[in-house]
């Protein structure tokens, strides 16, 4: 079976010879189907599918054919078929995919090519391989092996290049399938229990082995497969088994970031260790990969021999290049998409993923603020992909030199030279446009399309382009300036801002600009609609362009991004588009004839069948639109259309060229045209061009009198001056001069009144309009007297232009000496200037002397300078002068002639400086001395190191300072270094102890010695003996303080230094008294050195045990210090063991400590233990123990720790342990009392108080039960006063205590606890808790609880007293018929009281009236009451149906009464029913329309109702 190259596929080819094409796409869960199926006639022996061949599979057969199976048409076509039909055995594919090998059963190996674009094959012998070559892989080379365990490798050509043999290798199996990694420069072969690798070597078609990996019970390897980066092969075995290797070759991490795995010489896995990211990198020429470096986390570097590998890790893009550099190379690695690499001055650009070079330039300055590099950079994402490629870069040639190169065409885009340096720079986008910054934070752009450089600012800190938008963003001092359309530089918007911008933040859909105000950080959001323009346009999306647009304002840069959008669409000749922006800027014209142009353009479409914006009249008309009035007009010539021509001009109003195209193609209209242009002229208010017509044609009055007409002067007086041979009216020469003076022209004025021989007007004209030459020609001719006026007027005209020079000879002409004077020196004419200045008087002279000087002084002309100085009384500026060239005696002499005593010293200081710094010390010093100065003389000695010179004038003039000035000096030398010089003076300052000091500190011991023996007296040499042996160290300073005589200091200083065998043997042989404290020494230094065996051993031979216990107890080695006290001071184990507690307290593993305390007798200490790290518990658990006497102290101070920690009181976690304290000792009564102690006065949380009280109650009922109910009623007296009944309740509950229980839950309005309490104690308290409950029922009105606790009658008179009638006629409804009749009759009582008598008659006859005389006469008050209501009739009608039903009801049942009693009542009840029934007849009577009369006189008056008239209104019939 084989896969596809993109994995989508499987082919399987079957025993059944048919190959199978399975669809199984690129998840896991997708669909599988077959896609395929190619049905053979004979069995197939192997398969492989080309890697450029996606439809096609290559497959042998055992009858020698090899097929192509197309799986586009689900058919095979035989690629080659065998000579002699030897079956196929094995078949390879080329790396490429191009040239197919079949390996025979014959041996024969052959090479199949594809052609033409695969349409034909061509098939010849490759190679006779010997044996079934029943192993074929192509990498590198191509190699075969079979059945003899022998291993060819092949070059392309076929020719062999090695030969493997491992037949006589009685390991080595049969060889059953290789595979080449994916470099093509390692295989392994396949055998039984193990593979062979085989590697290129590093000469290229050489092949070695490295070696076989023998597997046991590996068996036949059935399949074999390389991972696609080659950094391991898989391998199936005929078992089952699938096992994987790593094949690498070495592999290692780089600086803690990324790890290299070399998978050959020319591969390697580069791989982030942060994220597990890969990427292969690979010499595509074979080289060997000998240095790797990356640099900033992202940009990969390689080197070969011959080659240099660089790759982006985060776009995964690499190159390779051919390289030999020097390995002084330097990357620029600022851009992410090209690789700068610099060397020997040039800089080669490589564009990652591209194996060649992009560009190489030449340049020093590789500052990234000095190159600017764009590759493909667009606006937009939507830009079009066709558009062509822009690779530029920007560099300097030199500080002053951009050059901008073009990377596709190879050629220079521009160079510009700047006056001053550039200090940054920088592409837009789109590399259309170049910022730049020079040093005096001027910021330019360049335009490089029409080379144009324009100035932004005059002052810049900040610019940046923002990240992907042509839009400019830059600070001047408190302004931030922001060019949303860069293509129109004046329109800038601009914000007042407080601090520095400090950078661009871009999110998907918002701009910032940070600005740090130094407290705050503020951010300034830029317009993304302005910014979006840019990419809408470069993408050529009108639609999105105009859209953005038209939701903003028209401002100056929206109106420059509508002008840009117009131009864009013209030349792209998208006239909608134009006419709409032309209309958005109010350019109606335009977009009027835009519109008319698109219209004409569409009716050309239907009528010609082509485009209509190729269409010559609409090229025309764009021609006519962009002013190329000639490209118009050879369109239209080009096909006849002269009229039209014309037309096209005379609309422009262009009448010089309709009228020229009229005569040059004989139009007819010619003179018509002329006569129409003459008049138009007129009309217009061309009165030039007019006159300039009627000159042409002779008419010179006509033609000046246009002329003045038109204001035209100069042109009426040249046409007069050109025709002088006519005679022209005086008045007309009046009115040209007035017309040339009124306008100015005062020079033409007077040429033309000069030429008509008015000269004294002319030379006024002349001077008013400074013509002098031709006012002075004009009066040395006719005004002789008025030549030297006119003159010095020209003169200082001149001066008031600045042709200061041209002056000079004016004013000499003129006589004026002094403006002569300050004209030439203003012109810098200094020979001319002396000239003057000689020769006028020393009045006039005096004010120029000092200028002149000045000059000569600058031109370095010293001996005219000083003359002109001496002239100005300035002889000190002369003698600086001199003292300024250097030129000291000269000035000195000056000074001495003509400068006071003070001056001179002056001088002299000055001239002294000067030569101190020039290093002439005695002149100097002379002049100093001189002028007084002999302090700065010793300064100058000073700084210049001349000590001794110094020494001789301070000995001199500053004797009391001599000393101090040797102390100074020796200070100075000594940091110098200069130590002779230094201690000459040290001991000229008498102080030989600082000499002593320094040669110590520069370890110039002898020089020390030698000093301190001369000054130091006795003492002095022991000291500086000592120091010194201290600085030698060891043996070597013991042996100097012996040989110095100082044996107590040589063995004080041996065991100091170390040296104790040297200390011994000066105490044995002098000082025998001090061996014991050598010896314990000696312990010491052992102790401090770690050889602490060595130290046990010197303390104990010194006597001293316990410094060596100590020691290990410092070391913590409790064994040695144990063994130590054990040998030899048994008393002291119980302080090792305690010293080892107390290292396991500071642990923190207390147990441990408190074990050894106890053992070291210490109970004390472990209690102390536990009450230093609070662990009361513990603490109370040893004292109980084992400090019995303690333990009542210790709760104490339990008590008050816990107390002082709480403000003075005890709290519940306090209480709760000493009562846990309490139980663990079994003293549980104290434990309860604990427990009780805490009350509301110390605790104020009820619930805090209930979890101490529970504790209490738990105690006592597990280990006092006798006391359960002591404890249970006071903590529920406790909870009554807290007034939580309910809990106190279910305490009494839980001992027994029913009536106390079923009391607080009354309390508490727990009612159904208190009866469920009650029910399970005697009747007696079950009766009295009903009897409450009904009361409080009954108190509270909760009838329908007492109908549920069966108190029926109390819940009626409830019912009744709260007006609920309905609810007491229902309950009354349970109790029986009377019950119901009589609440009927109590009911119709409240309603009669309410005077409600038509309700009572209802509520009597629904619930019926009971059989008894109260009843009765109830009734006959109800229908008395009846019939005197005032109610509406309709009621009346039927309430008094009602009750005579209920009358008679109740005379019916009487007739079977015999109660006597009730007889009266029932005659009464008789009558009534009588009269109700009457009036029941009358009201049916009236409703039917009958007239009644009803008698009732035989009535008594009480029974008649009061508004009996209403039964008399209708007579009877």
């Amino acid at each position: 079976m084989v896969f596809s190259p993109d994995s989508t596929r499987l082919a399987i080819a079957q025993s059944d010879e048919i190959i199978y094409v399975y669809k199984l796409g690129l998840e896991w869960g997708d669909k599988k189907t077959i896609c395929n199926k190619l049905q053979q006639m004979v069995s197939i022996t192997s398969i492989l599918w080309p890697c450029v061949h996606q439809h096609e599979i290559w497959f042998g057969l055992t009858d020698g054919k090899v097929k192509v199976g197309q799986l586009r048409s689900n058919r095979t076509a035989t690629a080659y078929a065998h000579g002699t039909g030897s079956a196929v055995v094995s078949l390879a594919s080329s790396p490429d995919g191009s040239t197919c090998l079949a390996g025979h059963l014959d041996g024969s190996i052959y090479r199949l090519t594809t052609e033409n674009g695969a349409t034909s094959i061509s098939a010849v012998k490759f190679a006779n391989f010997g044996d079934i070559p029943t192993v074929l892989a192509w990498g590198k080379s191509v190699v075969a092996a079979g059945p003899d365990c022998k291993v060819i490798f092949y070059s392309t050509n076929g020719d062999i290049l090695q030969k493997f043999d491992y037949s006589n290798d009685q390991n080595t199996h049969e060889f059953v399938l290789a595979r080449f990694n994916p470099g093509g420069d390692t295989v392994v072969f396949g055998s039984y229990d193990g593979f062979h690798i085989f590697s290129e070597s590093a000469q290229p078609g050489s092949w070695e082995g490295l070696g076989d990996i023998h597997v046991e019970n590996l068996y036949s390897i059935s399949a074999m497969e390389w991972k696609p980066d080659g950094s391991q092969f898989v391998i199936g075995g005929l078992c089952g088994n699938v096992d994987i290797y790593d094949a690498c070759l070495r592999q290692y991490r780089y600086q803690g970031k990324f790890e290299f795995t070399y998978i050959t010489r020319s591969q390697v896995i580069v791989r982030r260790l942060s994220t597990g990211n890969r990427t292969v990198l690979r010499s595509h020429h074979g080289e060997e990969i000998t240095q790797i470096n990356v640099y900033h986390d992202q940009y990969l570097i390689a080197h070969t021999p011959k080659t240099l590998l660089m790759g982006n890790l985060e776009s995964c893009k690499l190159s390779e290049v051919p390289w030999c550099g020097s390995g002084n190379e330097k990357f620029l690695l600022d851009h992410p998409s090209v690789c700068m690499v610099h060397n020997a001055g040039e800089l080669s650009l490589v564009e990652y993923g591209c194996n060649e070079f992009l560009g190489t330039c030449r340049t020093e300055h590789l500052s990234p603020y000095l190159i600017s590099i764009r590759i493909n950079e667009t606006l937009s994402p939507d830009a079009s992909s066709s558009q062509d490629e822009t690779k530029r870069i920007a560099y300097l040639l030199d500080l002053q030199t951009i050059r901008i190169l073009d990377l596709v065409r190879g050629v220079t885009a521009g160079t510009f030279i700047h006056d001053l340096k550039i200090d940054w720079l920088e592409l837009n986008p789109t590399a259309t446009h170049l910022l730049f910054r020079d040093k005096k934070q001027q910021l330019y752009l360049i335009n490089i399309l029409n080379q144009e450089r324009t100035c932004l600012l005059n002052f810049c800190s900040y610019v940046q382009w923002v990240p992907g938008r042509d839009v400019v963003v830059a600070q001047n001092q408190g302004s931030l300036y922001v060019w949303y359309s860069i293509k129109d530089p004046e329109q800038a918007t601009f914000f007042p801002i407080k601090g520095e911008v400090e950078g661009i933040e871009r999110s998907d859909s918002r701009t910032e600009v940070i600005v740090n105000e130094g407290i705050n950080i503020v951010s300034y959001v830029l317009d993304e609609a302005l910014m979006e323009f840019g990419s809408a346009l470069e993408s050529l999306d009108y639609e999105r362009a105009i859209s953005i647009l038209e939701t903003l304002q028209l401002t100056s840069e929206t109106e420059a991004m509508w002008k840009q959008l117009s131009d864009t669409a013209f030349q792209n000749r998208e006239l909608s588009i134009a006419e709409q922006c032309s209309a958005a800027l109010g350019d109606v014209a335009k977009a009027r004839f835009i519109h008319k142009v698109n219209k004409t353009m569409q009716s050309i479409i239907p009528d010609t069948g082509i485009d209509g914006k190729d269409h010559y009249f609409v090229r025309s008309k764009l021609a006519l639109l962009q002013h190329q009035w000639k490209v118009a007009e050879m369109l239209l010539l080009e096909r006849g259309h002269v009229a039209e021509t014309i037309q096209m001009y005379t609309e422009c109003h262009r009448w010089k060229e309709a009228i020229a195209v009229a005569e040059s193609h004989g139009h007819p209209n010619a003179d018509s045209l002329r006569r129409s242009h003459f008049e138009w002229l007129l009309q217009t208010g061309q009165e030039e061009e007019a006159g300039r017509v009627k000159e042409s044609q002779g008419d010179i009055l006509g033609a000046v009198s246009l002329f003045l007409k038109g204001g035209l002067p100069g042109h009426a007086a040249d046409c007069v001056n050109n025709h002088l041979n006519l005679p022209f009216q005086s008045e007309v020469i009046e009115s040209i001069a007035a017309a040339l003076l009124q306008g100015g022209m005062f020079e033409k004025a007077g040429d033309f009144l000069e030429k008509r021989g008015k000269d004294e007007r002319a030379k006024e004209a002349y001077r008013r309009g400074h013509a002098y030459r031709r006012a002075i020609e004009l009066a040395r001719r006719a005004f002789p007297s008025e030549v030297v006026s006119l003159e010095e007027e020209w003169g200082s005209w001149l001066v008031s232009q600045n042709q200061v020079d041209a002056a000079i000879n004016h004013f000499i002409e003129a006589g004026c000496g002094t403006k002569a004077i300050e004209a030439a020196i203003a012109s810098c004419q200094w020979t001319k200037a002396v000239q003057i200045v000689e020769a006028q008087n020393s009045k006039v002279a005096q004010p120029f002397y000092k200028r002149l000087a000045r000059h000569f002084e600058s031109a370095k002309q010293y001996m005219e300078a000083e003359k002109f100085y001496i002239r100005a009384n300035l002889g000190i500026e002369a003698v600086e002068m001199y003292i300024r060239a250097n030129k000291w005696e000269a000035g000195y002499k000056v000074a001495a002639r003509y400068l006071s005593e003070a001056e001179v010293c002056a001088l002299c200081l000055q001239r002294a400086r000067e030569l101190e710094a020039t290093g002439s010390y005695k002149d100097a010093e002379k002049l100093f001395l001189d002028a007084k100065e002999p302090d700065q003389a010793i300064n100058m000695y000073k700084k210049a190191h001349m000590f001794d010179q110094m020494m001789r004038l301070v000995a001199k003039y500053r004797s009391d300072l001599q000393l101090e000035t040797h102390l100074h000096l020796a200070q100075q030398l000594e940091s110098e270094g200069a130590l002779r010089e230094a201690e000459h003076h040290y001991l000229g300052a008498q102080d030989w102890k600082s000499t002593v000091k320094m040669y110590s500190v520069n370890n110039m011991w002898e020089d020390a010695m030698r000093v301190a023996k001369l000054f130091g007296g006795v003492s002095g040499p022991k000291h500086v003996a000592y120091a010194w042996a201290v600085s030698l160290g060891g043996e070597a300073g013991a042996q100097l303080l012996v040989r110095l005589g100082l044996v107590e200091q040589a063995i004080e200083y041996a065991t100091e230094a170390g040296a104790f065998e040297h200390a011994f043997d000066l105490c044995r042989s002098t000082l025998k008294y001090k061996l014991p404290e050598v010896q314990l020494k000696y312990a010491m230094f052992l102790e401090d050195e770690g050889r602490f065996k060595e130290a046990e051993e010197a303390f104990i031979k010194v006597g001293k045990p316990r410094e060596a216990i100590d020691m290990y107890i410092h070391q913590l080695d409790w064994p040695a210090a144990m063994r130590v006290a054990d040998l030899c001071d048994p008393a002291a184990m119980y302080d090792v063991q305690v010293a080892q507690a107390q290292e396991l307290i500071v642990n923190k593993d207390y147990v441990k400590a408190e074990a050894l305390l106890i053992r070291a007798k210490r109970p004390d200490l472990a209690v102390e233990m536990y009450k230093d790290k609070l662990l009361w518990d513990d603490a109370i658990r040893v004292a109980e123990k084992y400090v019995s006497s303690k333990v009542s102290e210790i709760h104490a101070e339990f008590s008050a720790y816990m107390q002082s920690k709480n403000g003075g009181t005890e709290t519940v976690e306090s209480v709760l342990a000493r009562a846990r304290a309490m139980e663990r000792s079994q003293n549980y009564v104290e434990a309860i009392n604990a427990c009780l102690q805490v009350d509301q006065t110390l605790v104020t949380d009820i619930i805090e108080l209930r979890e101490v009280w529970d504790v209490a109650i738990n105690l006592a009922k597990e280990f006092e039960p006798a006391r359960t109910r002591d404890v249970v009623e006071v903590v529920a007296e406790r909870l009554k006063s807290l007034k939580c009944f309910d809990d106190a309740g279910s305490l009494y509950e839980e001992i027994g205590a029913a009536k106390e229980a079923a009391e607080m839950y009354i309390i508490a309005g727990s009612w159904d606890k208190a009866r469920k309490t009650a029910n399970t104690a005697n009747p007696q308290l079950q009766q009295e808790v009903e009897n409450l409950y009904k009361n409080h029922l009954l108190e509270m009105g909760e009838a329908d609880q007492l109908v549920k606790t069966g108190n029926f009658l109390e819940a009626l008179e409830l019912y009744v007293k709260q007006d609920r009638w309905g609810k007491a006629h229902d309950v009354a409804s349970l109790l029986g018929t009377s019950t119901v009749k009589e609440f009927s009759v109590r009911h119709a009582r409240h309603c009669l009281n309410q005077h409600k008598c038509c309700e009572a008659i209802s509520i009597l006859a629904q619930y019926g009236v009971p059989d008894n005389r109260v009843s009765y006469e109830f009734c006959i008050a109800a229908a008395r009451k009846l019939f005197n209501s005032t109610e509406d009739s309709s009621i009346l009608e039927k309430s008094f149906q009602t009750l005579r039903t209920i009358l008679y009801q109740i005379v019916n049942i009487s007739s079977h009464v015999s109660d006597v009693d009730c007889t009266p009542v029932l005659e009464e009840i008789n009558k009534h029913l009588l009269v109700a029934h009457y009036i029941t007849v009358g009201y049916t009577c009236k409703s039917q329309d009958f007239g009644v009369r009803i008698h009732l006189q035989h009535f008594e008056p009480s029974l008649l109702p009061d508004n009996q008239d209403e039964y008399y209104k209708h007579p009877q019939d």
